[in-house]
Formats: structure tokens, sequence, C-alpha cells
């Protein structure tokens, strides 16, 4: 999935889902961004700001995106933060030393949970560009046979039902938002009007 589906489906489940706070929904979308900051800072090194001005088009060979994506020191480290095991531990971590009673706010929780979920989203979305789940315990890799991208695989529909589903989300915002004002508005009293004298 895009980066920014990741992030947005995560803020969206952990503030007005689960109902956990601001901060944890902010905390989540920031997590789940952690496993392609690796290939931003790859683009930006390999290509500039050329993929500002031509985008996908920018990158002009397979070495240059096994470069940003697979191999080389962008790609690596974007195999670690893909993989579930360096997520996991810290989430074991967090439940064995019990690190939930001074995470009041569920602030680094719902970082964790943002990036696990981005690490299993990439994990069913992914075809032809795909990385070990288990790295680095087990190389294994499965071809997901729906591609978030890839008209091939689905991909076209993917982008329509997910980007749907985004605007939905909005929308029900927006509407639960409107009509809260317009509540709050007719259980107010109406301070313009003068009360007669007792």
């Amino acid at each position: 999935m895009e980066t920014y589906s990741h992030a947005f489906f995560t803020w969206a489940l952990a503030k007005h889902g689960v109902k956990a706070g601001r901060a944890a929904g902010i905390a989540g979308a920031a997590g789940a961004t952690v496993p392609d900051l690796s290939s931003f800072a790859g683009t930006a090194y390999y290509v500039g700001t050329a993929y500002l001005w031509e985008g996908w088009s920018s990158m002009h060979s397979e070495e240059l995106l096994d470069e940003i994506y697979f191999h080389g020191p962008f790609g690596a480290t974007g195999s670690a933060l893909h993989s579930a095991m360096p997520v996991v531990a810290l989430l074991l971590v967090y439940w064995v030393f019990g690190l939930g009673r001074r995470d009041r706010r569920r602030i680094l929780l719902w970082f964790l949970l943002g990036w696990f979920g981005h690490t299993i989203a990439d994990f069913l979305t992914h075809v032809d560009d795909t990385r070990p789940l288990l790295w680095p315990i087990w190389d294994w890799e499965w071809s997901s046979p729906v591609s978030y991208y890839n008209p091939l695989y689905y991909g076209r529909e993917f982008f329509i039902v997910s980007h749907g589903l985004m605007l939905l989300i909005i929308s029900w915002l927006l509407l639960k938002r409107i009509v809260g004002r317009k509540r709050r508005r007719t259980l107010l009293p109406d301070r313009s009007v003068k009360r007669p004298p007792a």
C-alpha cells in the first residue's frame, strides 16, 4: 500500500475506531511510515529532486530501483524494517516489561502497532516486490495474488477500494463533526436573548 494509506488507516483506527486519542492516532500514523523511511532516503540520495518533477519516470532503471528498495544500505534497511521480527520483538519487550503502565496514552503501543500493521499489509499486497516477512530468521517470501499498484494483479481495483474507503471514512468524520456542532448549538442556551428580570 502507499505510505499515506498505511498512515491514514492506522490514524483512523487509533483515534476514531478504538478511541485511543489524538496522540495515539498521530503515533500510529508515524509508526505506519517507519518501514518506508529508508526508501524515501534512498530516493532522495539516488534520484534527488528529479523525483519531485518527474515522479516514477525519474527512476530510469531496474538497477536503480534495486539499490533503493532491495540492495545496498537503503534496501537492506528497508528489508529489516519490513520484517515482522524487529517490531514483534519490540512489542514483546513492551508487554514483558509492562511498559503499558508508563505509556498511559498508548503512544508507544500505537507507534509499534502502526509499524506492525504496515508490515502485514505490505506482506498481503506485494506481488513482484516482496520482502522476507521473518528476516533475518527465515528468507522465505510470499507473492500475494493481489498487488496494491500492479494492474495485472488487481492493482486498479485495490486502488479504487482503498481510496474509496479512505474517502468514505473522511466523509463520515466530516459529517459526524458537522452534526456534532449543530447539536451543541441547539443544546446551548442562546445568550443573545435577554431574559426578563426575576
